[in-house]
């Protein structure tokens, strides 16, 4: 399937047909859920986005998902919540622990 370049492009058809699925394996969601099997090529812009050394952060910076209801990934709430500061390079728990729990309490949770 060719998508044309610097387009907005939507997958649109029944629920359950896996336009999801499709999403999820081209911007590689599906490196988060466990047990999950791929196979074959998937190319964008010329490259397999599933060769090693293929930063997956920008990938998913340039394929995005608009989701019908709130989504987390496979994590618990703290790493959901870490995980874009720690997609960012911060590494320090400190740091980390402070970001998880200043979000919650801004969440009022």
């Amino acid at each position: 399937m060719k998508i044309k370049e610097k387009a907005i492009t939507a997958f649109i058809g029944p629920s359950g047909c896996g336009k999801s699925t499709l999403l999820r394996s081209i911007n590689r969601m599906n490196d988060l859920i466990p047990n999950i099997m791929i196979e074959g090529k998937l190319v964008v812009n010329g490259k397999d986005v599933y060769e090693s050394g293929t930063d997956v952060a920008k990938l998913r910076t340039e394929i995005g998902m608009v989701f019908q209801k709130a989504n987390p990934f496979p994590m618990s709430v703290y790493d959901n919540i870490a995980f874009g500061p720690r997609s960012q390079g911060i590494k320090d728990k400190d740091i980390l622990n402070e970001i998880v729990e200043d979000a919650l309490h801004k969440a009022a949770l």
